[in-house]
């Protein structure tokens, strides 16, 4: 997370004291200054060679298994780590899986304290409430599997153990998004579980083969299953790889975008963030979100396929020059069309233009019609608009621009994702954008009987709806393929 609010810190604060106190309970435990008397719970601390041996083989496992970890947009997601702490507590108990669970201190020492002691405290939590509720649940240690009812003693204890651990992560997520980023719970909730519940199941069964190869008297058996972790780690690394890749590649086309248009950079990224912050209020769950923000980085990259003398014009445009313009959705789409992992993304780059009132293009879609995502895009494309400063005008005030939203909502945008702009304001202040260095504003005049340059601002929507069929017929009348000249 690129950034760390007092709220966010004082909530890893507050984590961090609670698995301080689990680990120095846990310490008393296992070196046997703290003792039970309830058999059950006795029967949870393993003897002292077996919680050496725990220790020992598991925590450089669970090391190996979250030294080097991907940086994707999605900002949730599944550690494989759980394997390792599930079989911890089979094997060892709650106290020496909460003493594994502390490891991730150790890797990656160049993050932020701040963010390792975050995933520390996660690990340690999310092990020891899972070795508890196994513990409670009539759960045994690996060196008693084949002394009791397996069904009853293990399997069922462990299915019901992992779950309240997946439970544990998922509220630990919930609160450092909350508070980090103002994700809306419901929204972390709906992701992480389910997109995590089949992979717990499966990282479950991962842990369980450990312990019961581990019971058999084998724990370098039980090391051998981490191989299929460790060929999902490198998977998914590829994964991450290939994503990060793709993102390179967009970047590099808005920079070709902002190259032909000095006016429009920094456009994109803003429109992205803006399009992010209403997703998030609406609780969007977080993979949906990562795909907006790709489609918000995209939105305007068809204008590749516009003349650069039309995108740099200064005064109003001509029909023609607005029918130029209006092909720059369906070119965008054709251009990202190859990218797959964007699905949703195509639909809303290609339709951020409509308007519900059905006056807008490529389409004339109305209402529902319209995607979801264009719907979101069309309000972020416009705030972003009017608070920039354009050749023909000053940036607007973050006020002025959401009353001119507000103005227009339900005619060309959708009210609701105006709505929740404006509550999404209230925690991320926006600024006005300047006009980029070295380009200098040269007002014009917007009242002509063509097309200003910027057609997302709304106060120009109007006029873009009533001449649309002029700018049609002007494209049927010389097609838009023929050559243009060259471009300035």
């Amino acid at each position: 997370m690129p950034t760390w609010p007092r709220g966010a810190r004082a909530y890893v604060a507050l984590l961090a004291a609670v698995a301080i106190g689990v680990e120095l309970l846990s310490l008393l435990v296992v070196t046997g200054l703290v003792t039970f008397s309830d058999p059950m719970w006795a029967a949870a601390v393993p003897p002292r060679a077996t919680t050496l041996e725990a220790l020992v083989v598991l925590a450089p496992v669970c090391v190996l298994t979250s030294f080097k970890r991907s940086r994707l947009r999605i900002p949730v997601g599944l550690s494989l780590n759980a394997p390792i702490l599930l079989a911890s507590y089979l094997i060892a108990g709650p106290f020496v899986a909460a003493l594994i669970g502390s490891v991730d201190l150790l890797t990656r020492m160049r993050a932020p304290l701040i963010k390792r002691a975050f995933n520390a405290a996660q690990f340690i939590l999310m092990a020891f409430a899972g070795g508890v509720v196994y513990i409670a649940l009539g759960g045994v240690l690996a060196d008693s599997f084949t002394s009791h009812d397996f069904a009853g003693s293990v399997l069922a204890p462990m299915a019901l153990s992992s779950l309240v651990a997946m439970v544990v992560n998922a509220l630990l997520i919930i609160g450092i998004m909350r508070w980090a980023e103002h994700v809306s719970a419901l929204s972390v909730w709906r992701t992480v579980f389910s997109g995590s519940l089949l992979p717990y199941l499966a990282y479950g069964l991962l842990g369980l083969l450990m312990a019961v190869l581990w019971s058999v008297g084998s724990p370098l058996a039980a090391i051998l299953v981490v191989i299929p972790i460790l060929v999902a780690r490198w998977a998914y690394q590829q994964y991450a790889e290939q994503l990060n890749a793709y993102e390179a590649t967009i970047r590099s086309l808005v920079k070709a975008v902002e190259t032909k248009d000095a006016y429009t950079r920094g456009h994109s990224e803003r429109v992205s963030r803006a399009s992010v912050l209403i997703a998030r209020h609406r609780g969007m769950t977080e993979d949906r979100v990562a795909l907006l923000g790709y489609a918000g980085i995209l939105h305007d990259v068809g204008k590749l396929g516009v003349p650069t003398r039309v995108l740099q014009k200064t005064g109003p445009l001509t029909d023609r020059e607005y029918a130029l313009v209006q092909r720059h959705p369906g070119i965008g789409q054709e251009l990202i069309r190859e990218i797959a992992f964007l699905r949703e993304a195509y639909e809303g780059i290609l339709h951020h233009h409509e308007r519900l009132d059905g006056r807008g293009y490529p389409d004339g879609l109305r209402a529902e019609q319209i995607p979801e995502f264009a719907r979101i895009i069309a309000v972020a494309d416009a705030f972003d608009s009017m608070t920039s400063t354009r050749s023909y005008r000053g940036a607007r005030t973050v006020d002025e621009a959401l009353a001119e939203l507000d103005r227009h909502g339900g005619s060309q945008f959708d009210r609701a994702m105006v709505d929740a702009l404006v509550a999404a304001l209230v925690t991320h202040p926006w600024t006005h954008t300047a006009a980029p260095a070295g380009v200098e504003s040269t007002v014009a005049d917007a009242s002509g009987a063509g097309f200003v340059l910027d057609h997302d601002d709304p106060t120009v929507g109007m006029s873009v709806a009533i001449n649309q069929q002029r700018a049609e017929d002007a494209i049927a009348a010389q097609p838009v393929d023929e050559p243009q000249g060259r471009a300035s």
